[in-house]
């Protein structure tokens, strides 16, 4: 969408089959989630091209941004927790006081760290507007693309 090149998607049913076939040379390129990716680029048996961040990683500082070729590029993988619709305020609450407790954690912080993630606390209010605004952004990308569900 931003730099006019076409790739074919090719979907997997999961990284550990993507990077498989990354390994062996049956695709040229993955946009993968560091977690999984990590420790290859520690063994040397993949080699880092960018980070899709809009900035460069801790985790790997010598690895440009693809926004340093392609400005305003920011696209990470993020995880949160979520709980039904129904679920009672005071339970949703307390759920997000004991999350933002354990990612106050240093040893929690460092864990996370190592694998290249980088940890947000907040209230669910936050983590709502985080989501539509996600939503909003990635829409358009697949609007652009023309991707129909199957």
């Amino acid at each position: 969408m931003m730099t006019g090149v076409r790739m074919l998607h090719v979907p997997y049913r999961g990284e550990a089959l993507a990077l498989t076939d990354l390994i062996g040379g049956q695709v040229q390129v993955y946009f993968g989630a560091l977690p999984a990716t990590i420790e290859y680029f520690k063994s040397s048996s993949l080699r880092p091209i960018a980070v899709t961040s809009a900035t460069r990683w801790e985790t790997l500082p010598s690895v440009p941004p693809i926004g340093d070729s392609v400005p305003g590029f920011d696209a990470v993988y993020w995880a949160g927790v979520g709980a039904p619709r129904n679920t009672p305020v005071e339970i949703i609450d307390k759920l997000n006081k004991a999350i933002n407790e354990g990612l106050a954690n240093p040893k929690l912080q460092a864990r996370f760290s190592e694998l290249g993630a980088t940890v947000y606390a907040g209230s669910s209010a936050d983590f709502k507007q985080f989501i539509a605004q996600e939503t909003e952004k990635w829409g358009k990308v697949v609007k652009f693309s023309g991707a129909k569900a199957e």
